[in-house]
Protein backbone atom coordinates (compact mmCIF):
# COMPACT_ATOMS: atom_id res chain seq x y z
CA UNK A 1 0.00 0.00 0.00
CA UNK A 2 0.96 3.31 -0.59
CA UNK A 3 2.05 4.96 2.62
CA UNK A 4 0.55 8.31 1.44
CA UNK A 5 -2.74 6.20 0.80
CA UNK A 6 -4.80 5.97 4.50
CA UNK A 7 -6.63 3.03 5.47
CA UNK A 8 -9.84 5.50 5.96
CA UNK A 9 -12.26 4.08 6.70
CA UNK A 10 -10.77 0.33 7.66
CA UNK A 11 -13.04 -2.05 5.60
CA UNK A 12 -12.53 -4.76 7.70
CA UNK A 13 -14.37 -3.04 10.37
CA UNK A 14 -17.23 -3.02 8.00
CA UNK A 15 -16.65 -6.74 7.66
CA UNK A 16 -17.01 -7.13 11.09
CA UNK A 17 -20.29 -5.29 11.91
CA UNK A 18 -21.81 -8.08 9.04
CA UNK A 19 -20.44 -10.83 10.75
CA UNK A 20 -21.66 -9.58 13.63
CA UNK A 21 -25.23 -8.80 12.59
CA UNK A 22 -25.31 -12.08 11.30
CA UNK A 23 -24.52 -13.88 14.27
CA UNK A 24 -27.57 -12.27 16.15
CA UNK A 25 -25.67 -12.34 19.37
CA UNK A 26 -22.85 -10.37 21.70
CA UNK A 27 -20.04 -12.18 23.06
CA UNK A 28 -19.09 -13.90 19.76
CA UNK A 29 -15.28 -13.47 18.84
CA UNK A 30 -16.51 -11.36 16.19
CA UNK A 31 -18.06 -9.21 18.61
CA UNK A 32 -15.35 -9.06 20.84
CA UNK A 33 -13.14 -8.15 18.00
CA UNK A 34 -15.76 -5.39 16.62
CA UNK A 35 -16.00 -3.91 20.16
CA UNK A 36 -11.86 -3.44 20.30
CA UNK A 37 -11.54 -1.99 16.69
CA UNK A 38 -14.63 0.63 18.65
CA UNK A 39 -12.25 1.58 21.41
CA UNK A 40 -8.84 1.42 19.66
CA UNK A 41 -10.25 3.80 17.22
CA UNK A 42 -12.30 5.38 19.26
CA UNK A 43 -16.13 5.38 17.15
CA UNK A 44 -18.56 6.79 19.40
CA UNK A 45 -20.98 7.18 16.73
CA UNK A 46 -20.38 4.31 15.04
CA UNK A 47 -21.08 2.20 18.63
CA UNK A 48 -24.05 4.60 19.03
CA UNK A 49 -25.49 3.28 16.13
CA UNK A 50 -24.84 -0.46 16.24
CA UNK A 51 -26.28 -0.16 20.21
CA UNK A 52 -29.62 1.37 18.76
CA UNK A 53 -29.34 -1.01 15.48
CA UNK A 54 -28.90 -4.47 17.38
CA UNK A 55 -30.25 -3.35 20.60
CA UNK A 56 -27.38 -4.08 22.44
CA UNK A 57 -27.33 -3.01 26.26
CA UNK A 58 -25.10 0.00 26.55
CA UNK A 59 -21.86 0.02 27.82
CA UNK A 60 -22.26 3.31 30.06
CA UNK A 61 -17.98 2.99 31.05
CA UNK A 62 -17.07 2.66 27.27
CA UNK A 63 -19.38 5.77 26.13
CA UNK A 64 -17.70 8.06 29.22
CA UNK A 65 -14.46 6.67 27.87
CA UNK A 66 -15.13 7.71 23.96
CA UNK A 67 -16.69 10.73 24.89
CA UNK A 68 -13.93 12.46 26.62
CA UNK A 69 -11.43 11.43 24.37
CA UNK A 70 -13.14 12.55 21.21
CA UNK A 71 -13.94 15.91 22.78
CA UNK A 72 -10.14 16.26 23.65
CA UNK A 73 -8.89 15.05 20.27
CA UNK A 74 -11.64 17.29 18.37
CA UNK A 75 -10.73 20.80 20.54
CA UNK A 76 -7.00 19.60 19.23
CA UNK A 77 -8.40 19.75 15.70
CA UNK A 78 -10.06 23.49 16.07
CA UNK A 79 -6.92 24.74 17.74
CA UNK A 80 -4.85 23.36 14.95
CA UNK A 81 -7.61 24.62 12.36
CA UNK A 82 -7.28 28.45 14.36
CA UNK A 83 -3.58 28.38 14.65
CA UNK A 84 -3.42 27.65 11.20
CA UNK A 85 -5.85 30.28 9.89
CA UNK A 86 -3.85 33.11 12.14
CA UNK A 87 0.12 31.90 11.58
CA UNK A 88 0.28 29.92 8.35
CA UNK A 89 -0.83 29.87 4.85
CA UNK A 90 -3.30 28.22 2.39
CA UNK A 91 -1.77 24.77 2.72
CA UNK A 92 -1.58 24.13 6.78
CA UNK A 93 -5.18 25.39 6.76
CA UNK A 94 -6.03 22.83 4.48
CA UNK A 95 -3.84 20.69 6.49
CA UNK A 96 -5.61 20.98 9.14
CA UNK A 97 -8.98 20.80 7.68
CA UNK A 98 -8.49 17.51 6.30
CA UNK A 99 -7.32 15.94 9.87
CA UNK A 100 -10.55 17.19 10.84
CA UNK A 101 -12.16 15.55 8.50
CA UNK A 102 -10.84 12.62 8.67
CA UNK A 103 -11.15 11.96 12.69
CA UNK A 104 -14.99 12.18 11.93
CA UNK A 105 -14.66 9.27 9.06
CA UNK A 106 -12.55 7.43 11.64
CA UNK A 107 -15.12 7.97 14.73
CA UNK A 108 -17.98 6.73 12.47
CA UNK A 109 -19.84 9.59 12.28
CA UNK A 110 -20.64 9.85 8.79
CA UNK A 111 -22.60 13.06 7.90
CA UNK A 112 -20.29 15.37 9.38
CA UNK A 113 -17.48 13.62 7.65
CA UNK A 114 -19.32 14.16 4.64
CA UNK A 115 -19.44 17.68 5.41
CA UNK A 116 -15.67 18.89 6.52
CA UNK A 117 -14.70 16.66 3.36
CA UNK A 118 -16.57 18.94 1.02
CA UNK A 119 -15.03 21.98 3.00
CA UNK A 120 -11.64 20.56 2.59
CA UNK A 121 -12.15 19.83 -1.08
CA UNK A 122 -13.13 23.41 -1.71
CA UNK A 123 -9.81 24.60 -0.28
CA UNK A 124 -7.63 21.73 -2.05
CA UNK A 125 -6.28 22.78 -5.74
CA UNK A 126 -3.64 20.29 -6.79
CA UNK A 127 -5.81 17.55 -8.67
CA UNK A 128 -4.27 14.67 -7.35
CA UNK A 129 -5.34 15.71 -3.02
CA UNK A 130 -8.68 16.70 -4.90
CA UNK A 131 -8.98 12.57 -5.70
CA UNK A 132 -7.31 11.22 -2.92
CA UNK A 133 -10.71 12.93 -0.78
CA UNK A 134 -13.31 11.82 -3.19
CA UNK A 135 -11.66 8.19 -3.13
CA UNK A 136 -11.80 8.44 0.57
CA UNK A 137 -15.43 9.41 0.58
CA UNK A 138 -16.00 6.47 -2.12
CA UNK A 139 -14.37 4.10 0.63
CA UNK A 140 -16.59 5.22 3.12
CA UNK A 141 -19.58 5.15 0.78
CA UNK A 142 -18.97 1.92 0.45
CA UNK A 143 -18.68 1.31 4.29
CA UNK A 144 -21.29 2.38 5.10
CA UNK A 145 -22.64 0.73 1.38
CA UNK A 146 -24.42 4.64 0.81
CA UNK A 147 -25.23 4.16 -2.48
CA UNK A 148 -25.78 7.76 -2.98
CA UNK A 149 -22.52 8.78 -1.68
CA UNK A 150 -20.78 5.88 -3.91
CA UNK A 151 -22.06 6.90 -7.13
CA UNK A 152 -22.00 10.43 -6.91
CA UNK A 153 -18.60 10.27 -5.85
CA UNK A 154 -17.24 7.71 -8.15
CA UNK A 155 -18.65 10.23 -10.91
CA UNK A 156 -16.84 13.21 -9.11
CA UNK A 157 -13.94 11.02 -9.47
CA UNK A 158 -14.25 10.01 -13.11
CA UNK A 159 -14.56 13.50 -13.94
CA UNK A 160 -11.01 14.77 -12.25
CA UNK A 161 -9.56 11.93 -13.92
CA UNK A 162 -9.95 13.01 -17.16
CA UNK A 163 -8.63 16.19 -16.18
CA UNK A 164 -5.30 14.33 -15.73
CA UNK A 165 -5.52 12.05 -13.11
CA UNK A 166 -2.27 9.47 -12.53
CA UNK A 167 -1.64 6.26 -13.37
CA UNK A 168 -2.07 4.91 -10.21
CA UNK A 169 -4.75 7.07 -9.11
CA UNK A 170 -7.34 5.82 -12.54
CA UNK A 171 -6.51 2.08 -11.82
CA UNK A 172 -7.28 2.14 -7.82
CA UNK A 173 -10.52 4.25 -8.97
CA UNK A 174 -11.29 1.10 -11.42
CA UNK A 175 -10.95 -1.13 -8.61
CA UNK A 176 -13.28 0.92 -5.85
CA UNK A 177 -15.97 0.51 -8.86
CA UNK A 178 -15.02 -3.39 -9.52
CA UNK A 179 -16.18 -3.81 -5.90
CA UNK A 180 -19.00 -1.67 -5.79
CA UNK A 181 -20.23 -2.63 -9.40
CA UNK A 182 -20.61 -6.62 -8.04
CA UNK A 183 -22.31 -5.27 -5.00
CA UNK A 184 -25.09 -4.55 -6.95
CA UNK A 185 -25.05 -7.45 -9.37
CA UNK A 186 -23.40 -5.49 -12.14
CA UNK A 187 -21.47 -8.80 -12.53
CA UNK A 188 -20.45 -7.95 -16.30
CA UNK A 189 -19.01 -4.58 -15.81
CA UNK A 190 -17.16 -5.86 -12.83
CA UNK A 191 -15.81 -8.33 -14.12
CA UNK A 192 -13.93 -5.82 -17.19
CA UNK A 193 -13.07 -3.85 -14.43
CA UNK A 194 -11.20 -6.34 -12.00
CA UNK A 195 -9.76 -7.56 -15.56
CA UNK A 196 -8.17 -4.31 -16.38
CA UNK A 197 -6.37 -3.43 -12.67
CA UNK A 198 -5.18 -6.72 -11.47
CA UNK A 199 -2.03 -6.88 -13.50
CA UNK A 200 -1.70 -3.13 -11.74
CA UNK A 201 -3.18 -3.81 -8.37
CA UNK A 202 -2.13 -1.60 -5.40
CA UNK A 203 -5.51 -0.54 -3.36
CA UNK A 204 -4.66 -2.63 -0.23
CA UNK A 205 -5.81 0.23 2.01
CA UNK A 206 -9.55 -0.82 0.01
CA UNK A 207 -8.90 -4.94 0.14
CA UNK A 208 -6.78 -7.32 0.25
CA UNK A 209 -5.29 -9.14 -3.01
CA UNK A 210 -6.19 -12.43 -2.51
CA UNK A 211 -9.73 -11.26 -2.00
CA UNK A 212 -9.53 -9.01 -5.10
CA UNK A 213 -8.64 -12.52 -6.94
CA UNK A 214 -11.52 -14.25 -5.33
CA UNK A 215 -13.80 -11.90 -7.03
CA UNK A 216 -11.99 -11.58 -10.12
CA UNK A 217 -12.76 -15.42 -10.57
CA UNK A 218 -16.34 -15.35 -9.55
CA UNK A 219 -17.47 -12.79 -11.83
CA UNK A 220 -14.97 -13.95 -14.47
CA UNK A 221 -16.64 -17.25 -14.45
CA UNK A 222 -20.11 -15.98 -14.71
CA UNK A 223 -19.41 -13.79 -18.36
CA UNK A 224 -16.20 -15.04 -19.95
CA UNK A 225 -15.70 -17.58 -22.67
CA UNK A 226 -14.08 -21.01 -22.06
CA UNK A 227 -10.89 -19.30 -24.41
CA UNK A 228 -11.04 -16.18 -22.32
CA UNK A 229 -10.75 -17.45 -19.03
CA UNK A 230 -8.26 -19.69 -19.62
CA UNK A 231 -6.16 -16.86 -20.97
CA UNK A 232 -6.96 -14.25 -18.72
CA UNK A 233 -7.68 -16.02 -15.79
CA UNK A 234 -6.53 -19.68 -15.45
CA UNK A 235 -3.16 -19.06 -17.00
CA UNK A 236 -2.40 -15.51 -15.39
CA UNK A 237 0.76 -15.45 -13.31
CA UNK A 238 -1.48 -12.68 -10.96
CA UNK A 239 -4.25 -15.27 -10.23
CA UNK A 240 -1.86 -18.14 -9.93
CA UNK A 241 0.48 -16.08 -7.52
CA UNK A 242 -2.62 -16.22 -4.52
CA UNK A 243 -4.89 -18.65 -6.00
CA UNK A 244 -3.49 -21.04 -3.11
CA UNK A 245 -4.27 -18.85 -0.88
CA UNK A 246 -7.92 -19.17 -0.67
CA UNK A 247 -9.08 -22.72 0.16
CA UNK A 248 -10.78 -24.73 -2.79
CA UNK A 249 -10.53 -21.79 -5.06
CA UNK A 250 -8.48 -23.69 -7.74
CA UNK A 251 -10.40 -26.74 -7.55
CA UNK A 252 -13.76 -24.43 -7.98
CA UNK A 253 -11.78 -22.46 -11.43
CA UNK A 254 -9.97 -26.07 -12.73
CA UNK A 255 -12.98 -28.35 -11.71
CA UNK A 256 -15.37 -25.97 -14.17
CA UNK A 257 -12.86 -25.52 -16.90
CA UNK A 258 -12.33 -28.97 -17.16
CA UNK A 259 -15.20 -30.62 -16.64
CA UNK A 260 -15.17 -32.29 -13.15
CA UNK A 261 -18.46 -31.51 -12.13
CA UNK A 262 -18.80 -33.66 -9.29
CA UNK A 263 -15.83 -31.93 -7.72
CA UNK A 264 -17.15 -28.88 -8.95
CA UNK A 265 -20.37 -29.42 -7.58
CA UNK A 266 -18.78 -29.64 -3.93
CA UNK A 267 -16.80 -26.42 -4.49
CA UNK A 268 -19.21 -24.64 -5.17
CA UNK A 269 -21.47 -25.73 -2.47
CA UNK A 270 -18.56 -24.30 -0.07
CA UNK A 271 -18.57 -21.10 -1.80
CA UNK A 272 -22.16 -20.52 -1.96
CA UNK A 273 -21.69 -20.62 2.13
CA UNK A 274 -18.93 -18.65 2.55
CA UNK A 275 -19.73 -15.80 0.17
CA UNK A 276 -23.08 -15.57 2.47
CA UNK A 277 -20.85 -14.38 5.22
CA UNK A 278 -19.29 -11.90 2.72
CA UNK A 279 -20.75 -8.68 2.68
CA UNK A 280 -20.61 -7.81 -0.91
CA UNK A 281 -22.10 -11.16 -1.94
CA UNK A 282 -24.37 -12.48 0.44
CA UNK A 283 -27.69 -11.05 -1.20
CA UNK A 284 -26.56 -12.23 -4.51
CA UNK A 285 -25.25 -15.94 -3.28
CA UNK A 286 -28.67 -17.97 -3.97
CA UNK A 287 -28.26 -15.80 -7.67
CA UNK A 288 -24.50 -16.67 -7.89
CA UNK A 289 -25.25 -20.51 -7.31
CA UNK A 290 -27.52 -20.81 -9.53
CA UNK A 291 -26.08 -19.25 -12.65
CA UNK A 292 -23.02 -21.46 -12.23
CA UNK A 293 -25.10 -24.39 -12.02
CA UNK A 294 -26.79 -23.23 -15.16
CA UNK A 295 -23.68 -22.58 -16.81
CA UNK A 296 -22.01 -26.34 -15.34
CA UNK A 297 -25.32 -27.65 -17.35
CA UNK A 298 -25.12 -25.66 -20.57
CA UNK A 299 -21.52 -26.67 -20.81
CA UNK A 300 -22.14 -30.04 -20.47
CA UNK A 301 -25.13 -30.68 -22.25
CA UNK A 302 -23.01 -28.97 -25.70
CA UNK A 303 -20.94 -32.26 -25.87
CA UNK A 304 -24.00 -34.13 -26.34
CA UNK A 305 -26.54 -34.16 -28.68
CA UNK A 306 -28.23 -36.63 -26.32
CA UNK A 307 -27.66 -38.11 -22.42
CA UNK A 308 -29.37 -40.38 -20.14
CA UNK A 309 -30.84 -38.49 -17.20
CA UNK A 310 -28.56 -41.09 -14.87
CA UNK A 311 -25.38 -40.89 -16.40
CA UNK A 312 -25.64 -37.00 -16.07
CA UNK A 313 -26.37 -37.69 -12.06
CA UNK A 314 -24.07 -39.52 -11.64
CA UNK A 315 -21.22 -37.33 -13.79
CA UNK A 316 -22.54 -34.09 -11.54
CA UNK A 317 -22.64 -36.71 -8.35
CA UNK A 318 -25.69 -35.75 -7.14
CA UNK A 319 -29.60 -38.22 -7.46
CA UNK A 320 -31.05 -38.94 -10.62
CA UNK A 321 -34.69 -37.02 -8.87
CA UNK A 322 -32.42 -33.77 -8.29
CA UNK A 323 -30.92 -33.48 -11.70
CA UNK A 324 -34.51 -34.24 -13.02
CA UNK A 325 -35.74 -31.44 -11.28
CA UNK A 326 -33.02 -29.66 -11.72
CA UNK A 327 -33.40 -29.62 -15.54
CA UNK A 328 -37.11 -29.26 -15.48
CA UNK A 329 -37.07 -26.34 -13.70
CA UNK A 330 -34.45 -24.77 -15.90
CA UNK A 331 -35.65 -25.82 -19.26
CA UNK A 332 -39.29 -24.46 -18.17
CA UNK A 333 -37.30 -21.35 -17.88
CA UNK A 334 -35.49 -21.26 -21.23
CA UNK A 335 -32.61 -21.10 -19.31
CA UNK A 336 -31.34 -25.00 -20.88
CA UNK A 337 -31.33 -25.77 -24.49
CA UNK A 338 -32.77 -29.39 -24.59
CA UNK A 339 -35.78 -31.57 -24.11
CA UNK A 340 -36.28 -34.29 -21.59
CA UNK A 341 -37.83 -37.60 -22.57
CA UNK A 342 -39.60 -38.54 -19.18
CA UNK A 343 -40.48 -41.96 -20.57
CA UNK A 344 -37.08 -42.90 -21.69
CA UNK A 345 -34.96 -40.88 -18.80
CA UNK A 346 -33.13 -39.22 -21.89
CA UNK A 347 -32.15 -35.56 -22.34
CA UNK A 348 -32.11 -34.05 -25.90
CA UNK A 349 -30.01 -30.95 -26.64
CA UNK A 350 -31.57 -28.59 -29.06
CA UNK A 351 -29.10 -26.70 -30.34
CA UNK A 352 -29.69 -22.95 -30.52
CA UNK A 353 -30.92 -20.45 -33.35
CA UNK A 354 -28.49 -17.71 -32.09
CA UNK A 355 -26.04 -18.71 -35.33
CA UNK A 356 -29.67 -19.36 -38.20
CA UNK A 357 -31.21 -16.28 -36.98
CA UNK A 358 -27.60 -14.37 -37.69
CA UNK A 359 -27.58 -15.70 -41.13
CA UNK A 360 -31.20 -14.92 -41.35
CA UNK A 361 -31.01 -11.33 -40.35
CA UNK A 362 -27.42 -11.17 -42.62
CA UNK A 363 -29.42 -12.03 -45.61
CA UNK A 364 -32.65 -9.41 -44.86
CA UNK A 365 -30.57 -6.68 -44.44
CA UNK A 366 -28.51 -7.58 -47.71
CA UNK A 367 -31.96 -7.29 -49.52
CA UNK A 368 -32.86 -4.07 -47.71
CA UNK A 369 -29.25 -2.80 -48.73
CA UNK A 370 -30.05 -3.66 -52.42
CA UNK A 371 -33.01 -2.59 -52.98
CA UNK A 372 -32.46 1.22 -51.48
CA UNK A 373 -29.75 0.66 -54.05
CA UNK A 374 -31.76 -0.05 -56.71
CA UNK A 375 -34.05 2.85 -55.84
CA UNK A 376 -31.13 5.23 -55.64
CA UNK A 377 -30.32 4.11 -59.09
CA UNK A 378 -33.63 4.97 -60.33
CA UNK A 379 -33.88 8.83 -59.18
CA UNK A 380 -29.94 8.88 -60.47
CA UNK A 381 -31.07 7.75 -64.06
CA UNK A 382 -34.01 9.86 -64.04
Amino acid sequence: MDENIKKLPDLTIADLIFTVKLEGKTGTDSYNKLIKEIETHKMLPLYKILVEQLKWTEDQGLVSKLKAENESELKALDDKIADSVENFGESEIREAYLAKSDFYCRIGDKETAVEMYRQTFEKTVPLGQKLDIVFTLIRMGIFWMDHDIVTRNLEKAKSLVEEGGDWDRKNRLKTYEAVYKMSIRQFKEASDLYLETVASFTSTEFIEYSRFIQYLIFTSLLHLDRVSLKQKVIDSPDVLSVINDIPKLQDFLQSFYNGDYANFFVALAHFSDSIKGDRYLAEHSRFFTREMRILAYNQFLESYSSVKLESMSNQFGVSYDFIDRELSRFVAAGRLNCKIDKVSGVIETTRSDAKNHLYKTTLQQGDNLLNRVQKLSRVINV
